[in-house]
């Protein structure tokens, strides 16, 4: 794999994001939700940029958090090792429970598509043989290279998470029940190593943000903010593969 373009690929994507939520760039966009200000646009940027798509530093400790993550998917047993059987686990923590766990899995999904759209992303770019650094139009012709089903396979799935971080009452009780697997993990050291507690913080840290990020408003609000997500992502997948078509002619 070639991690330096990779790299750079990443920064390239992150750039294209603060781009696209530059609040100057976007205020008078009528699909902005309403009261917006530059403060929320700005808050929701830093959002996307340290929480769903951080830095190439940052992405490699986030990529081996999410694959160990990918254990606890993969072998309920490790979950259930900590909580007992499903209606033990309903009994302790109510009802709320496995839509608290769908929560996580779709945190995780959200994470594996990134990987899978960078990889594709990657593959692309090294296609057409350009050197690093890449020009701004050099790389929008790698993502408009991308399949339009990948990319908006990619942007369902970061629909997907939205939806679920609008639910704050939701999200309050995940936060309690992966607090309280961390703690049940200090008590079986020899069974659950740093790497795992590792995991499980990492869904903590990512829905606290959500939470943090969004529980001021009302639902009115939290829904406009997820279908000004979907309108905005799908305004920039579109652009790319209408000036693909047009260059192509």
């Amino acid at each position: 794999m070639n991690k330096k373009l990779k790299n750079h690929l990443i920064d390239k994507y992150r750039e294209s994001i603060s781009e696209r939520y530059d609040y100057d760039k976007i205020k008078t966009d009528p699909n902005l939700p309403k009261g917006f200000t530059k403060d929320n646009i700005d808050e929701l940027r830093q959002f996307f940029l340290e929480n769903l798509y951080s830095s190439p530093a940052e992405r490699e400790k986030l990529d081996a958090a999410f694959i160990q993550l990918e254990t606890f998917i993969a072998h309920p047993s490790k979950i259930w090792g900590l909580l007992g059987s499903l209606p033990t686990a309903i009994f302790e923590f109510g009802l709320h429970f496995p839509a608290a766990v769908k929560a996580a899995a779709s945190a995780l999904h959200t994470h594996t598509s990134a990987r899978h759209f960078e990889d594709a992303l990657l593959q692309a770019a090294e296609g057409t043989k350009y050197p690093v650094p890449l020009t701004d139009e050099q790389f929008r012709e790698c993502l408009a290279a991308l399949p339009s089903k990948q990319l908006m396979g990619f942007l369902d799935d970061l629909a997907s998470l939205f939806q679920t971080i609008t639910d704050t009452a939701l999200l309050k009780k995940t936060i309690h029940i992966m607090e309280n697997i961390l703690k049940r993990m200090d008590e079986k050291k020899d069974v659950y190593g740093p790497e795992d507690k590792d995991a499980i913080m990492l869904g903590v840290n990512l829905f606290k943000k959500s939470y943090k990020l969004l529980e001021r408003y009302d639902d009115d609000i939290k829904n406009q903010v997820v279908q000004f997500v979907v309108y905005n992502e799908t305004k920039f997948i579109k652009g790319l593969h209408k000036k693909r078509k047009s260059a192509a002619k």
